[in-house]
This record gives structure tokens, sequence and C-alpha cells, in this order.
């Protein structure tokens, strides 16, 4: 693998697509992956899934937190793999691999 190859993570969570960056920081057989932004606009659709790749966080799994749940206030309404219970979901196994045919889902059906 090497600097910008489109590349696939997924687990039993889901999946998702993103360029890959190479670095000499990053010990071989780890990755390393920032923020949770939308990803679904000029990104390709996954190999796993054949959907638009998601969000970082799609491999990520959400423990629910049993507070989050009651009161039925606004600020407290139900959104996938948000409530947890902390704001930053980390370490998670996924499987990454280069992507063999990049599959832009543009054709009109």
């Amino acid at each position: 693998m090497k600097d910008n190859d489109w590349i696939e993570a997924y687990n039993v969570n889901g999946a998702l697509v993103a360029r890959a960056v190479v670095s000499q920081r990053v010990p071989e057989g780890m990755m390393m992956m920032y923020h949770a932004q939308e990803k679904t606009v000029n990104m390709p659709g996954s190999e796993m899934t054949g959907t638009r790749s998601g969000i970082h966080n799609s491999v990520t799994r959400a423990t629910l937190k049993p507070t989050h749940m009651i009161g039925g206030y606004a600020q407290q309404s139900y959104g996938f793999n948000y409530y947890g219970t902390v704001g930053s979901n980390q370490d998670e196994f996924v499987i990454v691999r280069k992507m063999n045919q990049v599959d832009w889902l543009d054709d009109s059906a």
C-alpha cells in the first residue's frame, strides 16, 4: 500500500472507504484515523456494502449509556452510532485492504 491509495476498512460493525496516508510514525500493522466527518460526497462506494463509505465511526461500536435515553429532551433524541459512554469511541479491530476497483456509484439506474 502506498500514499493516496483508496483503502477500505471493515469489520462486523460496518465499513468505510478512505485515502491512505503512509507515515513512518505509525507502526506497521496499525492504522490511525481521526475525526468523524461525513464521507458521503466525492467518495467511492464500499466493495463490502455496495454503498457510499459512511463516516469514520462506521466501524466503531456504540455502547448505550442508559442516562441518555431518559427524559425525552430534544438534544437526547436517537442518532445512529452516537450514544456511547464517551464522545470518542476508540480502539477497534478492523481489516484494512487496498480497494481492487474504485466504484463512484454514479451509474444512472
